[in-house]
């Protein structure tokens, strides 16, 4: 129930914030592009520090339960990002307060799959089940955003009952995630570092040391381009139905919210598909749609016969993509805490969610900057009822093949993933092997196999014999003696 919050907020945003700041808050592409490349530095500072402090605090009420009491009412704020009649400085702020909340609240929230059970198809099943709520809502935040400026007329007002809806919304389900979740036992010792700058720099180097193990680099090719591309095809759906193919608002809309019913639809498919096939093999079937949906929406043109029927069409196809594509990559990240651990020997989750969670704003934030300078950058006049024919040509160009780039991106990592079942069951036994005390050395060939696979790196024994220390035994390693 969390992802009501989590996917609703990203999808709302994704869908409809840039055309609020232009066509309603009066923004130019350009201004309205800078926010979210300003937010991203923020959140370069905010993600990593919340996973720190969620893998370190130590509370009556858990290290990470904890945040979703004292984040919820905050959530409200999501509804001052859509007032109008203020100026840039008011949706700079806006922006960067729902981001430090959404951090407040989403960091902690994701490490929970990787706490609650080892089991690769248990840990898939929630994976999949916390999307089928992120569907659910994303169905919603295109829904009821198009019948609302449907039936209001004056759109500053609509969107001001668009962001009061949702700030609502987000708030209500965190009693019930509170409620029904646990932590793990046995905690490690927290980390300690001494002064702040010391311990920031600490954090940025643990927060780079992921990207030492392959699995994770691999995982962040396929996550960053399938998001990135779908996040462009988003931000400028709107764009494109209204002005390259010339179709009205309430029947993009309709097109819009049927796109995000299949993402629901496509979550239990696709969970099925992780759990029989593997993740690797079920992202390359959605990246697959990806690309024949937008071959698909690149044909289409306003003098077509059955626009409609077509379009609609091509909508349900995006949809299943954009539901597998959505789900597969946060399904991977619940078992990369555990290869994490035979590098490392530490539990790391909250430094992964920060990571992960900096990744996927970073990744919004890139795809809405990138559109509002193309915009900007091939004539696009904000307010207009029609666009010049560079405007037009501009706007094909990036809705089709700028994510029809990144998905050669996501492709390519899909096709060296390597993570499967079978490989997670193996490490699963080294790594209780290795905790009751088991050395590195003494492995059996299928388990060092698999570590050395998934982690880029020798089986090594010092890493493990360091895991008591304050620090990360990853961050050890370079005072080892080569």
């Amino acid at each position: 129930m969390g992802d009501v919050f989590g996917s609703g907020a990203m999808t709302i945003t994704g869908l409809w914030l840039l055309y609020f700041y232009i066509e309603v808050a009066g923004l130019s592409p350009a201004a309205a592009a800078s926010i979210f490349a300003i937010a991203k530095i923020w959140d370069g500072i905010t993600d990593p520090v919340m996973g720190y402090i969620t893998d370190n605090i130590r509370t009556r009420w858990g290290r990470r339960r904890i945040f979703f009491l004292l984040g919820a009412p905050l959530s409200l704020t999501f509804a001052l990002m859509w007032w109008s009649g203020y100026g840039y400085f008011w949706y700079l702020g806006t922006y960067l307060l729902f981001s430090t909340v959404f951090t407040l609240l989403m960091v902690p929230y994701d490490t929970l799959p990787a706490e609650m059970t080892t089991r690769y198809d248990t840990r898939s099943k929630m994976s999949g089940a916390r999307m089928l709520f992120a569907q659910a809502t994303a169905f919603l935040s295109a829904l009821i955003p198009g019948q609302i400026l449907a039936h209001v007329a004056d759109k500053e007002q609509a969107f001001m009952l668009i962001g009061l809806v949702f700030a609502i919304l987000f708030s209500l389900p965190w009693i019930f995630v509170w409620r029904g979740t646990w932590e793990r036992d046995n905690l490690p010792p927290p980390q300690t570092q001494q002064g702040l700058m010391k311990t920031l720099g600490a954090l940025y180097r643990e927060m780079a040391s992921t990207f030492r193990l392959k699995t994770f680099r691999i995982h962040i090719m396929m996550y960053v381009g399938g998001a990135v591309a779908l996040d462009i095809f988003g931000s400028l759906f709107m764009h494109y139905m209204t002005y390259v193919l010339q179709v009205g608002a309430g029947l993009a809309s309709q097109a819009l919210s049927l796109m995000t019913l299949c993402q629901f639809f496509a979550i239990p498919i696709f969970t099925w598909l992780c759990i029989r096939i593997g993740n690797g093999h079920a992202y390359k079937i959605a990246i697959s749609l990806i690309i024949l949906s937008l071959l698909w929406f690149s044909q289409l043109s306003a003098s077509f016969t059955y626009i409609t029927w077509l379009l609609l069409g091509g909508a349900m196809m995006m949809g299943f993509a954009r539901g597998g594509t959505y789900l597969i990559p946060w399904n991977v990240y619940n078992f990369l805490p555990d290869v994490d651990e035979a590098y490392t020997g530490v539990r790391r989750e909250g430094i992964y969610a920060g990571v992960m969670m900096l990744t996927r704003k970073f990744s919004q934030a890139l795809a809405l900057f990138i559109v509002g300078l193309a915009l900007e950058g091939f004539g696009f006049t904000k307010g207009a009822e029609s666009q010049s024919a560079a405007a037009i040509n501009g706007i094909w160009w990036v809705f089709v093949v700028g994510p029809g780039l990144l998905t050669i991106l996501a492709m390519t990592g899909a096709f060296r993933f390597r993570l499967s079942q079978d490989r997670h069951a193996v490490l699963i036994t080294e790594l209780e092997r290795l905790r009751e005390g088991g050395k590195p050395e003494d492995a059996p060939a299928a388990a060092r196999e698999v570590v050395e696979t998934l982690t880029g790196h020798r089986h090594a024994n010092h890493l493990w014999e360091n895991k008591a220390h304050a620090q990360p035994a990853i961050l050890q390693e370079s005072r080892q003696p080569s």
